[in-house]
C-alpha cells in the first residue's frame, strides 16, 4: 500500500518557542495528525529523537480521490502551511521509506513532494545517508568511518559481512535496504473534544483584542473539523482571566458556550459566529489566554452541485444568518413555531429553540367553529369604554379550562373592530382579537386578515 509521511522541519522546538500558541511539539504534531485524516484512511504519529515531527497517511486507493499522489500532496502541504508549519513530503511503498527520504531526501522531489515509484524503495534509498538507518550512534560513526557514509554503499556489502555487524537489527535493516518495509501503521486516533488555545504575550482588557486571536483559533479549529469531515453543533470559548483582578474565591476560567442551531464547519463561518458572540462579552478581567473548543459535533454531509440548475445561495448563506443571531440574541430566542393540543387559543403556537426537535404531547391542529387571529402582538391593555362603543362578537368563552392549572382561566374572547379617530387620515380599521378577564380588563392579543 502507499504511504506518505510528512516530515516537519527540524526546527519546530524553535517554531513552539516562537509561538507560544502551538505549546509542545507534540500539540502540534497532533494538530497537524488530525487535518491528515482527510487525506487517507489511517494516520499515524511519530516524534523522533531530533524532535522531527513525522505524520505517517495511508493513500492506497485514496489517491484519485485529489487528482493524482502529486495533487493530494500538493493540498496536504497547503493545509500544513495554512496551520503555520514547514514540511517536506514523500510518499513510497512503505513508511519507514517514505519517512526517510522526507526527512533526509534533498533530490528527486515533484512540485514539493518527493514521490518514490512502486517498488523503487531500494533505489530512493541510495542518495541517504547512513543515518537514515537511525542506528545507535556508535555503529553509525564506525560505518562512516569505513567510508560506508551512504544507504547506496550498505546495498553493494555482502549481506553476510553487514549482517554480522548489525547484530539484532540485521534482518530489519537488510529489508530495508533492499526496499521491503512492511512495517505497519499504527492509528492514532484524535482527542474526542478538539481545543485550539493561545496564550497571550500581554493581557488583554477589551474584546476587540480577542477578535483577532479568534482568527487564528477559528483558522486552526476549521482544518481539524474538516480533518473529522464533522462540523461543530456547539462551541465554548473560554477565557483564562488574570487571578490579580479577580475577586477572591472566584474563578479565573470565564466560559462562555454557544449552541448553534445547525453544526457549522466552515472557517468563514465559525468566525463570524465566534465574533458575534465576543462582541456581546463583558469581560471580570483581563484575558490572558483564549481556547476555544467543539464541544458537540455532526457530520456534515457534502452537498453535489449540479451543473444545469444554479446553486440556491440562501440555503448555503441561512445557517451562517441563523448561527449569528443565535449568537447575538440567545439560542432561546431563536427558533420555529410549533402547534401545541391545547384550547387556550394563545397557547396553540409555541417558540421551539433550534435544536429541539420535539415538545412534549401531540402536535396536531385542533379543530375549533370559532374565529382564530392570523397575527399575534404583544398583549395591549385596552379601555373598556372603547371596547363597548366598538363592534364586536364573541368568539369563544373559556371557564375553569385547564382546571389543573392555578392560574384562573375565566375568560371571553371577542372579534371587534377597531376604528381610528376621525382626525386621523387616512381613516382605518382593523379586525382586531381582543381577551377579556374575569375581572373585566381587556387587551389587544392580535389580528385577523
Amino acid at each position: 500500500m502507499r504511504r506518505v509521511a510528512c516530515a516537519a522541519l527540524p526546527q519546530i522546538r524553535a517554531e513552539v518557542a516562537r509561538d507560544p500558541s502551538l505549546a509542545s511539539p507534540r500539540a502540534a504534531l497532533e494538530r497537524v495528525g488530525e487535518v491528515a485524516h482527510a487525506f487517507g484512511t489511517t494516520v499515524m504519529l511519530g516524534m523522533p529523537d531530533d524532535e522531527t515531527g513525522v505524520v505517517w497517511i495511508e493513500i492506497g486507493g485514496c489517491a484519485h480521490l485529489h487528482g493524482g499522489e502529486a495533487s493530494l500532496a500538493r493540498a496536504f502541504a497547503a493545509r500544513v502551511q495554512g496551520l503555520g508549519h514547514a514540511c517536506q513530503l514523500a510518499i513510497a511503498d512503505g513508511p519507514r521509506v517514505a519517512s526517510m527520504v522526507a526527512r533526509f531526501g534533498v533530490s528527486s522531489r515533484t512540485e514539493g513532494a518527493a514521490i518514490v515509484p512502486a517498488g523503487q524503495g531500494a533505489a530512493a534509498l541510495r542518495a541517504l545517508p547512513v543515518a537514515a538507518l537511525a542506528l545507535d550512534e556508535e555503529r553509525t560513526q564506525w560505518l562512516v568511518d569505513l567510508g560506508l557514509a551512504t544507504c547506496g554503499d550498505l546495498q553493494h556489502v555482502p549481506r553476510g559481512a553487514l549482517a554480522s555487524r548489525l547484530d539484532e537489527r540485521a534482518a530489519d535493516v537488510l529489508a530495508l535496504l533492499a526496499g521491503d518495509d512492511r512495517a505497519p501503521l499504527a492509528p492514532w486516533r484524535p482527542p474526542e473534544v478538539p481545543e485550539e488555545k493561545i496564550e497571550l504575550e500581554w493581557p488583554a482588557s477589551g474584546t476587540e483584542a480577542l477578535v483577532f486571536v479568534a482568527k487564528t483559533l477559528c483558522d486552526r479549529l476549521a482544518a481539524r473539523l474538516a480533518g473529522r469531515g464533522v462540523g461543530a453543533s456547539r462551541i465554548a470559548i473560554v477565557l483564562s482571566l488574570d487571578r490579580a483582578f479577580v475577586p477572591p474565591g472566584a474563578d479565573a476560567v470565564f466560559p462562555v458556550e454557544l449552541a448553534l442551531p445547525g453544526p457549522i464547519a466552515k472557517v468563514a463561518d465559525l468566525f463570524s459566529v465566534v465574533r458575534t458572540r465576543l462582541d456581546r462579552v463583558e469581560l471580570p478581567g483581563p484575558v490572558l489566554a483564549v481556547a476555544l473548543r467543539a464541544l458537540d459535533l455532526a457530520r456534515v454531509a457534502p452537498r453535489p452541485l449540479d451543473l444545469l440548475e444554479p446553486e440556491p445561495k440562501a440555503e448555503r448563506a441561512l445557517p451562517r444568518v441563523v448561527a449569528e443571531l443565535a449568537a447575538d440574541l440567545g439560542a432561546s430566542r431563536l427558533g420555529t413555531l410549533a402547534l401545541v393540543d391545547t384550547w387556550a387559543p394563545d397557547e396553540r403556537t409555541r417558540l421551539v429553540p433550534l435544536g429541539e426537535r420535539a415538545l412534549p404531547g401531540r402536535r396536531t391542529r385542533m379543530t375549533t367553529s370559532a374565529l382564530e387571529p392570523s397575527r399575534l402582538v404583544a398583549p395591549m391593555r385596552l379601555s373598556l369604554d372603547a371596547l363597548a362603543r366598538s363592534t364586536s362578537l364573541l368568539l369563544a368563552r373559556f371557564d375553569a379550562v385547564q382546571w389543573w392549572q392555578r392560574r384562573s382561566t375565566s375568560r371571553d374572547f371577542w372579534a371587534v373592530w377597531l376604528v381610528a379617530p376621525r382626525d386621523q387620515e387616512p381613516a382605518a380599521s382593523a379586525l382586531a382579537w381582543i381577551e377579556v378577564g374575569s375581572q373585566g380588563d381587556g387587551w389587544l392579543r392580535g389580528w385577523m386578515d
